[in-house]
């Protein structure tokens, strides 16, 4: 079990986790249950695709040789560091903001698989940027190498994987949760963590046969 001595903490919650575990709505829930502002640099890489025209694998292919486009991000994330009472939704949030509560959302890829391409047909937005396709299977295609795409430039750039799970102070499982369920167990995680001298990594999941309904 890691453990963390107490450090410096802020009022910020970085979330992070795999392509479909449902970061956007789980950020809007837990911003709206904490009454904290939302940040999400998924919404600032895809104003940058609406912007130049560009898809989603179109970025991560460009964004292995410049990293000017990472960059970008980078500088409104690090931004974020001198703010309180925010909820961050970033791949590389748990980097730039080390004293966050730092969280994970985990899931099977298969189950990420249909959510993506649930979203890519019913999401304007992403739409826009090129991210809708015609079968479970490119979906499935893209969403591996967008993962493996940014542990390769993430190591390369920071010498940081975004998805090792020993970053993280609390990781839950999102397969058989809905937002409003993973939201209250972060919530209570983290209150737990602002007033604990020291904090052990936290697993938080539900039984196998139990469901919930997937609102993602």
């Amino acid at each position: 079990m890691v453990c963390y001595q107490r450090m410096e903490k802020k009022h910020i919650i970085t979330l992070s986790g795999k392509p479909g575990s449902g970061k956007s709505s789980t950020a809007d829930k837990l911003a709206e249950l904490l009454n904290y502002t939302r940040h999400s640099s998924g919404d600032m890489v895809r104003q940058i695709l609406s912007q130049s025209r560009m898809t989603l694998e179109e970025y991560n292919s460009r964004a292995e040789t410049n990293h000017n486009l990472d960059a970008k991000v980078d500088d409104k994330l690090r931004d974020l560091r001198d703010k309180e009472d925010i909820v961050v939704d970033s791949r590389l949030g748990f980097y730039w903001i080390p004293e966050s509560f730092k969280v994970y959302l985990d899931l099977d890829l298969e189950v990420a698989t249909a959510r993506i391409f649930k979203d890519a047909v019913s999401n304007n937005m992403r739409k826009s940027v090129g991210t809708s396709s015609s079968s479970l299977s490119d979906v499935s295609r893209q969403v591996r190498e967008r993962m493996l795409n940014e542990q390769s430039r993430f190591r390369q750039m920071y010498g940081v994987d975004p998805y090792e799970k020993s970053h993280f102070d609390f990781i839950i499982d999102t397969s058989r949760n809905d937002p409003q369920t993973v939201a209250i167990a972060i919530f209570d995680a983290y209150k737990d963590w602002l007033d604990s001298e020291v904090w052990e990594q936290r697993h938080f999941s539900v039984p196998l046969g139990y469901s919930f309904k997937n609102q993602y």
